[in-house]
């Protein structure tokens, strides 16, 4: 049996430091719940695989400059009937095996340059060539470059500037959306707190309604008081249990919401009091005046940031819609060198006898080119699919500066708002502190007054249920002034600074 004790001891000390430990691993403070809520939070997961989904947009755009390398083969045979008198047969034979091997490649001017060697091995029964088989070999540059329409690098890469464009108003939508992550968990955890504090509150009514109903009993027993009073007594303590019951409620409520957003990341025995701050005596906050916040918050808020490159995008694409009512004027250019070799036929002679290897020789010995320039031209008629992308573009950046107004616009009066709720909230807790402690004091002299015989059982609920209203008020103004902290640092884009939190996207940002 004593072995038994002992065993059931040992495995108790072998998990109880297990659960300390996963019970300290809890966050402690909000800034660890903001941190947990930026690395656990599903939406925000989400939104973070965009960044490298346009890492991967950037790539394919620039590959379109990538240069292609092509090979072709073919072998051919044909037998056409002839009715020349210079020629001895009555149908002209052909057998022809080619090949092409090439490098082409978009240059960002908006040229493109092809690159290539061809080469034929050609047998026949044309008395004519003195060369059966005659090897043809040729390196040719075509080149053809837009003079108007699609002319210049800012056109060309076009969709890979809108591309990493795109890269950063992801990287700031992603940053957006953590401070959005960091408001929540900060305003429902404050909440949290604030509501730990006042279940323990009511526990405190409950005892005070469970003391007095003793009390009451006995004074009873003593023949000192009415049964009336006694009842008091009891329809106070359940009212209390009733209040306790949905204040539990409340914070179990609010640890699940804040659970949810931390993707349940918190065990059940998470402890929401040790979140709660006493407030500073007296409260005070400091701001630069409007402009200067104004200004701030413009150069910290993701959005607006997201929003300017919105614009930015568009102006991007009036630029190439603007290009797109340009005629379509190209610069054709060719240069080649162009060989000859084979085997004479017989009976005949030829200065280009070789191998195949020769004919690739003979286009530089024997001077074997070619060259051409030229000019092509082209407009669609009215061309009015090129000046509806152009309004279109114009008519789009004009919504998106709309847009961008209008966030300015909300901004303004958001950091306005919160500076109100701020110096109203600091109103509240101060005003919060004197009520508490007046309500405190009555307490203690009605109580005094109480075991003196010149109180009653209804003036003392009432005063008790005045102190622990006036206590949950002042926990209830303190929880709205840190809300409205944080929402005046959110609505300046320093909530995530303000908790030393840096957000690191990846090497790159």
């Amino acid at each position: 049996m004593n072995k038994r004790i002992c065993s059931l001891l040992l495995l108790a000390g072998l998990l109880c430091p297990v659960d300390l430990l996963a019970q300290e691993e809890q966050p402690r403070s909000v800034s660890e719940l903001i941190q947990l809520g930026i690395e656990k939070n599903i939406g925000l997961q989400l939104e973070k695989i965009n960044i490298p989904l346009s890492d991967a947009e950037i790539v394919r755009e620039d590959a379109v400059f990538d240069a292609e390398i092509f090979a072709a083969t073919s072998y051919s045979e044909s037998e056409t009937p002839l009715t020349s008198t210079l020629s001895i047969y009555d149908t002209a034979e052909e057998e022809v095996l080619a090949g092409q091997l090439g490098l082409q490649k978009k240059i960002r001017s908006g040229a493109t340059a092809n690159l290539s060697l061809t080469s034929e091995w050609i047998s026949d029964n044309n008395s004519t060539e003195g060369l059966d088989p005659r090897y043809r070999s040729a390196l040719q540059l075509d080149l053809s470059q837009p003079l108007l329409r699609n002319f210049g690098s800012d056109i060309n890469t076009t969709n890979l500037q809108a591309a990493q464009n795109q890269r950063r108003q992801t990287a700031l939508d992603y940053l957006f959306q953590a401070q959005a992550i960091a408001l929540q968990v900060e305003l429902i955890s404050r909440q949290l707190a604030g509501e730990a504090e006042v279940v323990d509150l009511q526990r405190e009514n409950v005892s005070l309604a469970q003391e007095l109903l003793s009390a009451n009993r006995r004074k009873l027993e003593a023949g000192v008081i009415p049964i009336s009073e006694v009842q008091e007594a009891e329809t106070a303590l359940a009212a209390r249990e009733l209040r306790l019951s949905l204040a539990i409620q409340r914070r179990d409520q609010l640890f699940e919401d804040l659970n949810r957003l931390l993707d349940h990341s918190l065990s059940q025995e998470f402890n929401a009091s040790r979140l709660f701050q006493e407030p500073e005596k007296p409260l005070r906050i400091e701001l630069p005046d409007d402009e200067i916040l104004y200004a701030e918050a413009r150069r910290n808020r993701p959005d607006l940031q997201s929003s300017q490159i919105l614009i930015e995008n568009f102006d991007l694409q009036k630029r190439f819609a603007k290009n797109q009512l340009k005629p379509q004027l190209d610069l054709q250019l060719l240069a080649g060198l162009n060989g000859l070799s084979g085997d004479e036929r017989p009976g005949m002679s030829s200065n280009f006898t070789g191998n195949w290897a020769d004919s690739f020789s003979s286009a530089v010995e024997r001077e074997g080119h070619a060259w051409s320039v030229g000019l092509a031209f082209s407009v669609p008629l009215g061309n009015r699919s090129a000046k509806s992308r152009y309004l279109q573009a114009g008519l789009e950046k004009k919504q998106a500066s709309y847009q961008q107004r209008d966030l300015e616009s909300a901004l303004k009066t958001a950091l306005k708002l919160q500076r109100l709720n701020l110096h109203s909230t600091i109103e509240q807790v101060a005003i919060a502190e004197r009520f508490t402690a007046l309500a405190i004091k009555t307490v203690q002299q009605e109580k005094r007054r109480l075991e003196e015989g010149l109180s009653d059982t209804f003036r003392m609920l009432i005063f008790q249920n005045d102190m622990i209203d006036a206590k949950i008020d002042r926990i209830s103004s303190f929880v709205q002034y840190q809300q409205a902290v944080a929402q005046m640092n959110f609505a300046r884009g320093i909530i995530l600074q303000q908790h030393g939190i840096d957000v690191k996207l990846d090497e790159k940002e």
